[in-house]
């Protein structure tokens, strides 16, 4: 059985690291508003500034005894999905203290985005989104409630970008950010910004003290306005199970390179007349029983694909249903361009 999406994050991800929730703190504290007062060292440095300046739109949110944060996008508040699971309504407490109910607008597990609808306080202005994901390296903060603190920050940088994370939806969110700030149980569905007080990723999950992940603004800046205009979004699907190419793939299907997305099979519920090639056979190679006679996938409406994680950004950052995309595949060991289908995802797994 597929873990709740409340539980995912304590699973491991699609590159192997054990996650911890860094969105569902447990237990209310009905606390004082911790109010941040401007001081000079607060203020005496570029980090301080750009905190000073964001964290009035970051909120904590409360769903029953558990808890996440938001922040203020155009008129609404983001969050996870998760943070949110299946409630129609949230309480949402800004800094200055004051709560307001709000209502799920709209959610995508895919994603692990949500959009909240409530009356925001005049001194929470809208944040932006960064325009390219800023390179490995860049000085980043996250914001939000972890452990029910509120309005926390901590400092870090981009330390990867294009990384696979796991879900319970059976479909791993894809261009996700990874950063060395801290990110624990509370944190999730805040943003992480950078200095120039941009949203560079949601905060989705912690992975200890030095790795973390965000939901890519590129993909927030895709889904967003559409849960936002129509309350739902529609992913696109190739219809495939597929596998990384490994040295034994590449063995016993006579490749060359170990790179590409080897095509195990085609999926009932994918887009009809799929012109990829499945596996037909296996062979055995060192022991491991291997398939062959599959397609492997080395490039995708223009994009390169070495990798799970390389198809998975150009699928959800370049491509929507109905399309039909020129891809490069080697088929019994020589190279075959098609026209593929680009179909629409189905409904999760665990719904």
């Amino acid at each position: 059985m597929a873990p709740s999406r409340r539980e995912f994050l304590t699973t491991a991800t699609a590159i192997g690291i054990p996650l911890a929730a860094a969105g569902c703190t447990t237990g209310r504290e009905d606390s004082a508003p911790a109010v941040q007062h401007s001081t000079e060292t607060e203020t005496d440095s570029s980090v301080g500034e750009i905190y000073q300046s964001t964290i009035p739109s970051v909120t904590s949110i409360q769903v029953g005894d558990s808890g996440g944060s938001g922040f203020v996008y155009r008129d609404y508040i983001v969050t996870n999905e998760h943070v949110v699971d299946e409630a129609e309504t949230v309480n949402v407490r800004f800094k200055e203290g004051d709560w307001a109910t709000a209502g799920v607008l709209a959610t995508d597990v895919y994603s692990d985005l949500a959009v909240l609808s409530t009356n925001i306080p005049s001194y929470a202005p809208p944040l932006s989104f960064v325009d390219a994901i800023p390179s490995i390296g860049t000085d980043v903060l996250a914001l939000g409630s972890p452990f029910n603190l509120e309005s926390s920050v901590s400092e870090g940088i981009i330390s990867g970008r294009n990384r696979s994370l796991a879900s319970p939806s059976g479909f791993s969110i894809p261009n996700t950010v990874q950063t060395d700030a801290g990110l624990d149980p509370g944190n999730s569905g805040g943003p992480l910004v950078t200095l120039d007080g941009d949203v560079a990723g949601v905060a989705v999950a912690g992975a200890g003290s030095s790795v973390g992940f965000a939901v890519s603004p590129l993909l927030a800046q895709r889904v967003l306005p559409e849960l936002i205009e129509n309350k739902t979004y529609t992913h696109p699907y190739l219809g495939i199970s597929l596998m990384p190419v490994s040295p034994t793939i590449a063995k016993a299907n006579d490749l060359e390179e170990v790179n590409g997305i080897y095509v195990f099979k085609l999926r009932d519920d994918g887009p009809p007349g799929q012109p990829l090639k499945g596996a037909t056979d296996t062979e055995t190679v060192n022991g491991e029983s291997v398939p062959i006679g599959g397609d492997t996938l080395i490039s995708l409406a223009g994009d390169t694909i070495q990798t799970p994680a390389d198809l998975g950004t150009t699928l959800a950052l370049k491509l929507s249903p109905g399309d039909r995309v020129n891809a490069t595949v080697i088929r019994d060991g020589a190279k075959q361009d098609l026209t593929v289908a680009i179909g629409e995802r189905p409904p999760p797994d665990d719904e």
